[in-house]
């Protein structure tokens, strides 16, 4: 901690050594961030932060509304850093979290701060390379960071079968200005953040984007809510594939490391997703699948499930004048039966949402209202729930 704190104290007087070294060749300001640039070095930093404040109160069942959880907590502290550094195409991006959840210390034992340390060249315009620990080119709303929600939090279609981060290289390609067309993959551990890969199998990423109707305004197809106000209708459509080989995860890049030595599992997964936005209005949809052998099995005497199955999400939401956003969501699970026979679930939710904009996503307060149904076939097995969030963000 007291490493993290001094980098960012050096970070701050930046600016008075530059006005030192070369007083012409400093600039500073404001957009979206603090920026810092050294124009000698070809130094561009990026400095922001976002925090989020949450209340979480979800019913014993729809029948009994007192309370199974009631919790405040700061659901996500962060701090970013990107910019370039030497040469205009060598590219950075550092991210530290500083919550408990977001350290993911339940499961490892120890503060893991760090979510993004990764490094790119740019090959050309359209081409980049990456190298390090960052977000895999998955699903959508992974890659769409989680301050740019229009509900409070992803869904649990995206908390299931989600890749999320890991160590590796990436390599991204467009083609096309008018109706772009992306090519994204990767090669990595496999097995998650700050995470040994202590066996010889990788996991290899390939994704593609198609914008038929040209490029969002903004970058928007990578933010929720139509918060750019597109004035052409505008649609991107994505499909990803994952084989993951001998994680030690149940998650593949999530979830807690196996104890037994040697206990592995090869993991399979597809998504298709799209996003629609004009004049307010958005509409975005996923579907996930996931196929592992054996998925239940016994890491000593602890029962480990793999969720093997499908899923489904779809939201939309209007954005009006004076920027406030009501929503909606549905989202559910089908977990196969070899899963069902462990700890999975076929779920449903249903979600209603209302969103306050005052600085776009950077500072907005969201509330949402969800109910529940988990049902197991296998195990006869039947709950339905409600769960109501409130969560103030702040950020620049």
């Amino acid at each position: 901690m007291k490493k993290v704190l001094l980098a960012v104290l050096m970070i701050s007087a930046l600016p008075a050594a530059a006005q030192v070294l070369d007083p012409q060749g400093l600039g500073t300001y404001f957009n979206e961030g603090v920026h810092l640039e050294y124009k000698p070095i070809h130094f561009k930093t990026r400095f922001r932060f976002r925090m989020q404040n949450r209340f979480t109160y979800e019913t014993q069942d729809t029948e009994d509304l007192s309370a199974k959880v009631a919790d405040f907590n700061v659901r996500r502290m962060r701090l970013r850093l990107d910019g370039t550094v030497w040469d205009p195409r060598l590219l950075y991006r550092i991210q530290l979290s500083f919550t408990r959840g977001d350290m993911d210390y339940d499961r490892t034992q120890y503060p893991n701060i760090l979510r993004d340390a990764v490094v790119g060249w740019r090959l050309t315009d359209t081409a980049t390379i990456w190298y390090g620990q960052t977000k895999l080119p998955g699903n959508r709303q992974r890659v769409t960071s989680s301050g740019s929600q229009q509900l409070v939090d992803r869904s649990i279609v995206n908390a299931t079968f989600t890749l999320d981060r890991d160590m590796g290289a990436q390599f991204y390609q467009r083609w096309g200005e008018d109706r772009p067309f992306w090519l994204k993959l990767a090669v990595s551990n496999g097995e998650g953040r700050a995470t040994d890969n202590k066996d010889n199998g990788l996991s290899y990423t390939g994704r593609v984007e198609w914008l038929p109707l040209g490029a969002f305004k903004d970058e928007g197809d990578y933010f929720e809510g139509d918060l750019a106000r597109e004035l052409t209708p505008k649609l991107s459509i994505g499909a990803v594939f994952n084989a993951n080989k001998k994680t030690t995860r149940p998650g593949g890049q999530l979830g807690t490391q196996y104890t037994t030595p040697g206990l592995n599992r090869d993991l399979q997964t597809w998504f298709l997703d799209a996003i629609f936005k004009h004049r307010g209005f958005s509409w975005s949809s996923e579907y996930a699948n996931r196929w592992a052998h054996d998925p239940v099995f016994m890491d000593g005497a602890k029962e480990v499930t793999v969720f093997k199955g499908q899923g489904i999400t779809t939201q939309a939401g209007f954005l009006f004048d004076n920027n406030i956003e009501p929503s909606v969501r549905y989202s559910q699970l089908f977990a196969d039966k070899e899963s069902q026979a462990g700890s999975a679930n076929n779920q449903k939710e249903y979600t209603l949402g209302l969103s306050k904009y005052f600085n776009r996503h950077t500072v907005k307060v969201q509330t949402d209202l969800s109910y529940d149904e988990l049902s197991n076939s296998v195990k006869d097995t039947y709950r339905s729930y409600w769960v109501y969030r409130l969560q103030l963000e702040i950020g620049i």
